[in-house]
């Protein structure tokens, strides 16, 4: 566990010095930091809520970069067999998800794609199944690579703070998991 947090500040680290590095002599270049909320559905299974923070930097009129790090959580049912009897159990997923996107942006809608990476971060029982109790849980690989792709639009409410509300689409690939949903960008001018 203690690993997979170092792995997962070290990617937070990489990304930041990117943005850090970019030109910044252009009077178009914007910087963005916000929040987000999601609401996302895995393999036509229960919706579930996460959160994020994400940072943009705008490039030119049209192009930037946008990174972010989400919390997302992901329900695993699993059936299993002690001494003749089945039963069921229903284990909540702890994920953190880092997209790294290049983003178009446009008066009429702003497409983002790139790579993401989740890494497991824990698991945590859900349902009570008596006599039975799961004592250890694990995924592998912890580390995971997708793509993500978003869809959605600014809406300016003050000179300097944007709602952006999106459609997203982030399949995991080693997972065999596709995550599609809908999130509640605020962000900030900064």
């Amino acid at each position: 566990m203690k690993n997979s947090k170092q792995h997962s500040f070290v990617i937070l680290y990489l990304v930041i010095i990117l943005f850090s590095s970019v030109n910044t002599l252009n009077a178009q270049n914007k910087t963005y930091l916000g929040i987000d909320f999601v609401n996302e559905v895995a393999d036509k299974e229960h919706l579930r809520p996460g959160v994020g923070l994400n940072v943009a930097r705008t490039f030119s009129k049209h192009s930037g970069i946008e990174a972010g790090v989400y919390y997302r959580t992901y329900l695993q049912s699993m059936s299993f067999r002690v001494d003749g009897y089945y039963f069921d159990a229903d284990i909540r997923e702890n994920h953190l998800s880092i997209p790294v996107l290049y983003k178009f942006s446009s008066r009429i809608v702003n497409f983002s794609a790139g790579p993401s990476f989740d890494v497991f971060l824990g698991w945590k029982e859900k349902s009570s199944i008596g006599a039975v109790e799961v004592e250890s849980y694990d995924i592998d690989p912890e580390y995971n690579l997708g793509a993500m792709v978003k869809l959605g639009k600014d809406l300016k409410l003050s000179e300097k703070l944007v709602f952006e509300p999106e459609l997203r689409l982030n399949p995991i690939f080693s997972l065999d998991r596709v995550y599609v949903g809908l999130g509640l960008k605020l962000k900030l001018d900064i």
